[in-house]
């Protein structure tokens, strides 16, 4: 074999045996009572099982052993016999040392005393040679065949023990290094055999990390007396994990922690059951900030005012930050001062509700004067507020979060938060509260932005009432001279009539008007009282459609008051809507129907108002009339998306 070959031969062997964890334990615990056999069987004086590193021999097992080898626990290769079965991978066979041309001159004869030898070779799993077991004499001695024959037997045993102690070696090794943590226990049962309680049998590392725990103070404790007052579930659940042989996985609190665990339980008999769990303390906020942003902007669609605003963000911070008070109130920066009308505190924590200066807890009203939101790990540290600590001490607050609320460019309102312990506000926290403000800032904006809204909308109105008005006056000016004076009122009324649908629109800023309410405003001016009876669903129908669905009402209204059901004392009108599903987009379909009134007549000849009829809801027709015994009849039909168009 060449040189090189050799190297990397060796080397590999050096690899494996390193990577096993044999090297890793003590002589006499691993492999001591076999070489108490070998001794027995073949009557030496010494037994070894040795493993053979780069430049030293390891006794994982020995006996017989003079000091100071025994309590060193290995050689340098300058007394290894063994490294010479590793070498070859075949036994060594060896009456007497000094006579060996190889190893007579190796200084375990001397130092050890090692003169007849008997070796074979330990194998790993995988095949690698890696160490020998050996009987040793102190005197020559011709080794038979039936001495090698017992010696190979006990080595195959050594063997299976290796295979044994790598795979245990392995296994710690993961379970040593996992980042999760691992728990063996077993449950403890009461005399009637009811489980209740469970013990630590193992534990890895990472679990005293996850749990805080000083290393090496759970195994053989009970998880009562490990976390006195801990809840009832974390034995409960366990227990019916080794009753029912079911695994169960779970997402839980400490309580006693103030953490929050997901972890897999799972039974692996004899009253036994592991868990593998991480901290999920950080997501578990996370979701309940991001469920609290969701329900705040619920909240936030419905309130119309600023102080219901700033109730719905402070309610916010409250369900999503671990703290120990929370409230709001009104600023006054001139002042200085904030009024707080009320607060959320925890158990044993004192209200602040009532009026305060901020001066008195420091200096960061410039801060909020900013806009900038103010986080205070400690109030004993930070420059802005450790020499007003004896104001902090009356209202048992170390750290504190300030939400300033701005509404143009001004210092109104503020939402705090505040914790009785030092808290290090970490980004996930001060990123929940920005949004929080933001989402407050826009509520805000657009209630100011709905009441000028309003008041244009109010003015804008008021000029068109003016408008319409003039535009009658005008045409009563005009036509005064006129003999036909029912064509006069018929256009004061239809201008009136467009009057109230602008009116209808004005309160939906011209984008639309709701179906209901146009009817409603037409039909009011022929105080028909009840004798009109609407029916369908309030829909919202564009500025074109509200146009010419209030001139088309007003003169069917017209028409019923002059010759129709509303001529007569008991006569009514019924003005049904609905939407038909069409393939392609739905279709609106409304019918004016008129009942106890005189039976109609088809009128000879078409006037303005009945053009206006006949063009329908949106000005394309799509209109059927009917002049039946029991009363006259409009049916009208358009596309909904006509209906609605803006």
């Amino acid at each position: 074999m060449l040189h090189s070959d050799v190297v990397l031969e060796k080397s590999a062997r050096i690899r494996a045996l390193r990577q096993s964890g044999l090297l890793d334990r003590t002589a006499q615990e691993q492999f001591g009572h076999l070489t108490d056999h070998v001794r027995d069987v073949l009557d030496v004086p010494v037994a070894i099982v040795t493993l053979v590193d780069e430049d030293r021999q390891v006794f994982a097992g020995h006996s017989g052993l003079p000091s100071p080898w025994a309590e060193r626990g290995e050689t340098p290769m300058t007394h290894s016999f063994c490294q010479h079965v590793v070498d070859r991978a075949a036994p060594l066979v060896v009456p007497d040392a000094r006579l060996d041309h190889l190893l007579k001159h190796n200084q375990a004869i001397g130092d050890i005393g090692v003169i007849a030898y008997l070796g074979v070779p330990l194998t790993l799993p995988d095949g690698e040679v890696v160490g020998a077991l050996a009987a040793i004499d102190s005197e020559a001695r011709a080794w038979s065949d039936a001495d090698m024959r017992r010696l190979r037997s006990i080595a195959r045993t050594v063997e299976k023990e290796m295979e044994v102690r790598i795979s245990e070696s392995r296994w710690r090794t993961l379970f040593a290094s996992l980042q999760e943590g691992f728990v063996l226990g077993r449950v403890v049962r009461d005399a009637a055999g009811q489980i209740i309680d469970w013990r630590y049998e193992e534990v890895n590392a990472a679990w005293y990390d996850l749990v805080s725990v000083p290393a090496g103070t759970a195994v053989g404790r009970t998880i009562r007396e490990v976390f006195p007052g801990i809840e009832d579930e974390w034995v409960n659940e366990f227990a019916d994990v080794v009753e029912t042989g079911k695994a169960v996985r779970f997402t839980r609190q400490v309580g006693i922690l103030d953490r929050w665990y997901d972890g897999v339980a799972q039974p692996i008999g004899s009253d036994r059951f592991t868990v593998i769990f991480l901290e999920v303390t950080n997501r578990i906020a996370h979701e309940r900030r991001q469920a609290a942003l969701l329900q705040l902007g619920d909240k936030l669609r419905d309130v119309r005012n600023v102080p219901d605003i700033t109730l719905a963000a402070a309610q916010c911070v409250a369900s999503g930050l671990a703290v120990d008070r929370v409230g709001f109130g009104p600023v006054d920066e001139l002042s200085e001062t904030i009024d707080v009308p009320v607060d959320w505190c925890a158990p044993g924590i004192t209200s602040v509700a009532g009026k305060h200066d901020f001066r008195s807890f420091g200096s960061y009203i410039a801060n909020l004067k900013r806009g900038e939101t103010v986080e205070i790990e400690d109030v004993r540290t930070d420059p802005r507020t450790r020499d007003n600590l004896t104001s902090f001490a009356a209202i048992e607050t170390r750290s504190l979060l300030n939400l300033p609320i701005m509404e143009g460019g001004r210092l109104v309102l503020i939402v705090f938060a505040h914790a009785r312990m030092p808290h290090s506000w970490t980004m996930d926290e001060l990123q929940f509260v920005r949004q929080i403000g933001d989402r407050a800032h826009a509520a805000i904006a657009r209630i100011r932005a709905e009441e000028t809204q309003r008041v244009l909308n109010g003015e804008l109105s008021h000029r068109l009432k003016n408008s319409f008005a003039m535009v009658q006056a005008i045409a009563t000016q005009t036509l005064k001279s006129v003999s036909e004076r029912d064509a006069v009122d018929a256009l004061n009324l239809r201008l009136r009539a467009l009057s109230h649908a602008h009116d209808v629109l004005m309160q939906q800023s011209w984008s639309s008007a709701r179906l209901q309410d146009v009817a409603n405003a037409v039909l009011q001016v022929f105080e028909a009282g009840n004798r009109f009876v609407l029916s369908g669903r309030n829909i919202e129908i564009g500025p074109r459609a509200t146009l010419s669905l209030s001139l088309l009402l007003h003169e069917l209204g017209t028409n019923a008051v002059k010759y129709g059901s509303l001529s007569v004392p008991h006569g009514r009108v019924e003005i049904e809507w609905e939407i038909y599903p069409r393939e392609g987009e739905d279709e609106f379909h409304l019918v004016w129907r008129e009942r106890d009134g005189p039976a109609p007549s088809q009128p000879s000849g078409r006037g303005f108002g009945s053009r206006i009829i006949r063009m329908g809801l949106i000005g394309t027709g799509g209109v059927e009339l009917s002049y039946e015994p029991e009363g006259f009849q409009a049916a009208m039909s358009a596309s909904l998306s006509q209906m609605q168009q803006a």
